[in-house]
């Protein structure tokens, strides 16, 4: 088993990109940064711990246009660069950037799905995090609300339950009024994964937490968050599961 399967994997179970987007009309650009560790535990081949880093960073462009009470949007993968050590090979990494993916959001903030035109090779490690360049709230929420939000996702034949509990508080930019939107979240991660090595069984728990600074025209002009996960992963060729620890955390900031 190669790390770099691992954090491949790592990267489809949700890996969040902290740049968000809520402006009520146009496009604006977003710098993305995010930090990965995995740990892996190669005991059952003899091999004992395996620690691997890597980052990437990039930019990306949404648009948004009004459309049945909610938007349509659009994301655009403007640049994206990958440390030394990174799972994704470059030429997956280069012909990720010009791709567009679609969707709707709801009233609500949330968008169900987004999707390429096209086939494009690796689209579906970073699908899930720019999901969430959409947070779930609805333009001119005030500071003071709480609500909790459960989310199943089939992320590659993994499910992942998701249940985040969300608050705003009044905040400032720019000497004007905002608000912070705050989540804290738990998550349950089991499946089969396909991979060079066969099929992958996957069992694990996830934690993160996540903040947003919102504009009072709705625009989010930052960003950040951490995530964990402790990952069993089982191998048919291998003697028994290898456990795997991951660690994300990123930051976005609006482009001006």
């Amino acid at each position: 088993m190669k790390s770099r399967l691992l954090a491949i994997t790592a990267l489809s179970l949700g890996v969040t990109f902290a740049a968000h987007t809520l402006e009520a009309q146009g496009a604006k650009r977003y710098r993305l940064e995010l930090k990965t560790t995995a740990i892996q535990d190669l005991s059952a081949v003899g091999q004992g711990e395996q620690k691997q880093e890597f980052s990437l960073s990039g930019q990306v462009r949404v648009t948004t246009t009004d459309s049945a009470g909610g938007q349509a949007v659009s994301v655009v993968v403007d640049s994206l660069q990958a440390s030394a050590g990174s799972p994704l090979p470059a030429e997956m990494v280069s012909g990720l950037v010009g791709t567009t993916w679609t969707g709707y959001r709801a009233p609500n903030g949330r968008v169900a799905e987004l999707k390429t035109a096209t086939e494009v090779p690796g689209s579906q490690l970073v699908e899930g995090a720019l999901m969430q360049l959409f947070p779930p709230v609805a333009a001119g929420t005030p500071g003071g609300k709480t609500w909790t939000d459960t989310l199943d996702t089939d992320q590659g034949g993994l499910g992942v339950r998701t249940v985040t509990n969300f608050q705003t508080t009044d905040d400032t930019h720019a000497n004007k009024k905002a608000i912070r939107l705050a989540g804290a979240s738990s998550s349950a991660i089991s499946g089969v994964q396909e991979s060079p090595q066969g099929s992958l069984s996957i069992e694990g728990t996830g934690t993160s937490t996540i903040s947003w600074l919102i504009t009072s025209d709705g625009t989010v002009v930052s960003g950040t968050f951490a995530q964990d996960q402790a990952l069993e992963i089982t191998v048919p060729s291998l003697p028994a599961p290898i456990p795997v620890k991951i660690h994300n955390e990123g930051a976005s900031s609006v482009v001006p």
